[in-house]
């Protein structure tokens, strides 16, 4: 899944496409970007009589970026994060998602928290913009009997 999840984030144009997006690693240089499941959460919301699965699964962008005391600067990194939430709210709104299985659809994905700094060095940060994903798995293996 968080494969998927990786391709789909890579697309966004924000993104300064001559780098990579990771899967939970961020190179040692700034500006680099990372995908990561977010821990402890159970994957599963509700299941119905049919065994149709309704679930979530949260993840996170990380961004590597210059951090200093200039102020366009780190306005320019907060604005980062406003623009991919807000493409994220466009992708959603359009139904366009991270394409999966035949029997995995994507009913919704969206930013839950603002881009925040969490983590500093020496003239740079990382930054960090939760999201999450619902989706259902259909055609789960149940017996036909009568």
């Amino acid at each position: 899944m968080i494969e998927n999840i990786r391709s789909f984030v890579a697309g966004c144009p924000y993104l300064d496409q001559d780098t990579a997006v990771n899967v939970d690693y961020l190179v040692d240089k700034v500006i680099a970007y990372s995908v990561n499941e977010q821990a402890s959460y159970d994957p599963l919301i509700e299941e119905d009589v049919l065994g149709n699965e309704y679930c979530q699964f949260k993840f996170m962008l990380d961004a590597k970026l210059h951090w200093n005391d200039e102020v366009e600067n780190n306005v320019s990194n907060s604005h980062f994060f406003d623009n991919f939430s807000n493409w994220l709210k466009i992708q959603n709104e359009n139904g366009n998602y991270p394409q999966f299985g035949n029997n995995i659809t994507v009913d919704s994905i969206k930013a839950t928290s603002n881009g925040y700094i969490f983590d500093t060095n020496s003239g740079e940060a990382i930054y960090r913009i939760e999201c999450i994903m619902y989706y259902t798995k259909t055609g789960l293996d149940i017996p036909y009997s009568r």
